[in-house]
């Protein structure tokens, strides 16, 4: 099978949203940041006839921003782009076939010592991931 790209494709469409606030494929570091992730859990719902499968992968939006408005906005931003019911997110590889994306509550987790305020967005992927013929 192919590596699925998934997680590139959703961190451009992240980053297509925001001019100056940018996604990393990472874990969130000492200062501002936000980052995409992904979570433990990820499931197989289906197998098909051809051996292809449906696979649910859950991610994790984290933003790290000292500014809440700005944080505040960004969220709202992405939680509205990524609601859209005419969210298409296709592999650039041709890896997977996208179905469905559900979306948590956008939630704050946290104000640091330094001044950070913390947000999480978690979210779930529902990718049909084709079998690769030999």
């Amino acid at each position: 099978m192919k590596k699925h790209d998934f997680n590139i494709v959703l961190k451009n469409f992240l980053n297509a949203q925001h001019d100056t606030i940018k996604v990393r494929l990472d874990y969130l570091t000492e200062g501002e940041d936000v980052v995409l992730y992904p979570l433990p859990g990820g499931k197989v719902e289906k197998v098909f006839m051809d051996t292809s499968q449906e696979v649910s992968l859950p991610y994790e939006i984290a933003i790290k921003l000292k500014n809440q408005e700005v944080a505040n906005a960004y969220l709202m931003a992405i939680n509205t782009a990524l609601s859209d019911f005419s969210l298409d997110l296709p592999s650039k590889n041709g890896s997977y076939s996208f179905i469905d994306l559900s979306i948590s509550e956008p939630f704050l987790n946290q104000r640091d010592e330094h001044g950070y305020y913390i947000y999480l967005l978690d979210i779930v992927a529902k990718l049909e991931i084709e079998s690769e013929e030999d």
